[in-house]
Order: structure tokens, then C-alpha cells, then sequence
């Protein structure tokens, strides 16, 4: 007799990001549902970033039964189930405390270009169901796949919670591995966070992966805070607690911004440089129309009707800041 193992959604992630999904200045997320699903045909977010779930959460996924599938759009995981009262109970219990963790790499080396996001030496984004004891109020959770809202430097964590966060893994880590850890991480323990050689250690261990292009953390619980849930936990009958995926599936969502610049056009030949007045998104599809009497402030060339205006690449993005306003402005190169 054969027997069919069950797999249900227990939740997912979408990956999006504007300068991939925009089309010139109609932005993704203003988009009905038909030109959203014309703009996902060509879309993959392994383009530019991976997924890896941590040590540990590898052995927390095969242990409670758990799998992970990658889209082109979304990750998922998905538990096997049983059916019970028109509802899909998990396989394997899953504790309300039980955590899947994933780590974020960049693979694309111009994603910085494209992206607004600011990257800084020790410390990681974070984007989670539960806040940590080290972050204040108010607090960023990672956002459901129903708000527009994009990810901002709300999500960059201090340096204090980094290390917290990047001990807590490792220490995760550590009880899942069979082979003893040898290494410094492993001797540390917690109080020695608050030390400047333990600091050091835990600083390294970031660094060395921020330099693998690490640039942030997914976590979720299964019970979050502010009913962020991912799923139900029963325990009307104590000596038989359930846990039930939930109907509909939570899907959460990290949608990133793409980078706007000032325009500069450079035409050697004449010794001439055109800028916008205003900073524009940066796209790979569709194509934003430049008017020189709207966009360029100053004087313009006689022969301004002879001049082409592309839309630039990321390939050349230079940053130059005001040593007066210490403001800081982000440029587009395009040659003409």
C-alpha cells in the first residue's frame, strides 16, 4: 500500500526589488495586478541575492520535516501535514519559540549601485516577527507581502544587537553541530559581549562575512509579536498541544528601493556637462524621457536639439560630498 506525504505553505518570503521591477518612473508598487505579474516573467531575485538558511536551521528543517523551495519571486517553506477538522496540522510539532533563520548575500558586485540602502562595518539588517531585547522603540518588522512600504535603514541594527544577534546564531550553530567547534567564537560566552577582546572576535567573524557580501539576517518565530504569527498553536488538551499551519498563509515581503541620482551628461567633445535638476530612479526597464527646458537648470546649448539623452547604466556612479554642507550627492555618469 502506498502512503502520499502531505506539504503544505507554511509561509513565504517574497524578494522584490523597484530598479528590476519598475517600469521607467510607473513604479511596482502603484501597478495593477496583470502588469505586476508582465513585470515577475523576467524577474528573479537569485540575480542579485541568495538565501542560505543557517547551520542550524538546516538541521531544524530536516528535524521537524520542513522544506525549502525558491521561486523566482518568493522563497517558501513548507511543513508536512495532516489533515484534522478541515485544518493542516504540522507533522512534527513546531514549538511557538521555534526559530528559522536565513542569511542574506549579495551576489550582484553593482547591487550597491542600484540600491538604496546603506551598508556599514558591524552592523547587519535585520527583518524578523520578534524584536530583540537590544533594539528600542520604535521598531521595524519586516513587512507583510499586503504594504507598500520598501526596506529602509529602519532595518539596520546597532552594532550591539549585531553581535548579539551573530552570537546567538553562532551559538545555534554550535549545539547543531556533531564535530566540536574549534574555533574563538565557540570559547565565548555571552558576558564576554560586553568585552573589548570579546567585541573584537564577534566584530571579525561580521567583517569576514559583510566581505562575502553578507548583508542582513531573516528570521522569523513561529508565534511573533503583535500577532505576527506564523502559525496556530492548540493546547485545549494539554497532554496533546497542536500546532496548525494558518489559512490564509503568511506571506511576508522584503522589497528594495532602487537608487535615484542626479543625471549628468558629458559630451567631451564640446566640454560639456548637462545635469538634472532633480535626482531620478535608476531602472532597467522602460525608459525615462529627458526634456531639457524641465530638466536641466542654467543655460543649455545652442544646439541642445542635437543632443540624445540615455538613460544611464549603474556601471558608473560617483559620489561627491559639499565640504561646506556636508551634504552628500549621488551622480549618474552618462557620455554623450
Amino acid at each position: 500500500m502506498a502512503f502520499r506525504t502531505l506539504y503544505k505553505t507554511l509561509f513565504e518570503i517574497e524578494l522584490l526589488h523597484s530598479y528590476f521591477l519598475d517600469d521607467g518612473l510607473s513604479p511596482y508598487i502603484s501597478m495593477n495586478d496583470d502588469d505586476k505579474k508582465e513585470q515577475l516573467k523576467n524577474y528573479n531575485f537569485l540575480d542579485y541575492i541568495n538565501v542560505i538558511p543557517t547551520y542550524a536551521t538546516q538541521a531544524t528543517l530536516r528535524n521537524h520535516k520542513l522544506v525549502l523551495r525558491k521561486g523566482l519571486g518568493s522563497f517558501r517553506i513548507l511543513g508536512s501535514v495532516i489533515e484534522e477538522n478541515n485544518k493542516f496540522k504540522s507533522h512534527r510539532f513546531l514549538e511557538n519559540d521555534l526559530k528559522l533563520t536565513f542569511l542574506v548575500y549579495i551576489k550582484d558586485h553593482l547591487f550597491d549601485n542600484y540600491t538604496e540602502l546603506t551598508q556599514t562595518d558591524n552592523r547587519l539588517y535585520y527583518f524578523s516577527n520578534r524584536q530583540p531585547s537590544t533594539e528600542a522603540d520604535p521598531y521595524s518588522y519586516i513587512h507583510l507581502s499586503s504594504s507598500n512600504d520598501l526596506i529602509t535603514d529602519d532595518f539596520l541594527l546597532t552594532e550591539e544587537s549585531t553581535r548579539q544577534l551573530w552570537f546567538d546564531l553562532e551559538q545555534d550553530n554550535i549545539r547543531a553541530e556533531i564535530a566540536t567547534r574549534l574555533d574563538l567564537v565557540a570559547e565565548l560566552d555571552n558576558d564576554d559581549l560586553v568585552t573589548d577582546e570579546g567585541k573584537k572576535i564577534i566584530d571579525q567573524y561580521i567583517q569576514k562575512e559583510q566581505g562575502r557580501g553578507l548583508l542582513g539576517i531573516i528570521e522569523l518565530q513561529m508565534v511573533g509579536d503583535d500577532n505576527m504569527d506564523v502559525l496556530e498553536i492548540d493546547s485545549t488538551d494539554p497532554n496533546d498541544i497542536k500546532s496548525f499551519l494558518l489559512d490564509p498563509t503568511p506571506v511576508y515581503k522584503l522589497h528594495f528601493q532602487n537608487r535615484k541620482t542626479i543625471w549628468k551628461y558629458i559630451k567631451k567633445s564640446d566640454e560639456n556637462e548637462l545635469e538634472t535638476s532633480s535626482v531620478k530612479p535608476l531602472t532597467r526597464n522602460g525608459f525615462i524621457e529627458i526634456d531639457p527646458d524641465a530638466d536641466f537648470s542654467g543655460p543649455l546649448p545652442t544646439d541642445i536639439d542635437k543632443y540624445i539623452f540615455p538613460n544611464p547604466t549603474v556601471n558608473i556612479i560617483k559620489q561627491i560630498t559639499d565640504v561646506n554642507t556636508n551634504i552628500t550627492t549621488t551622480y549618474s555618469e552618462i557620455f554623450i
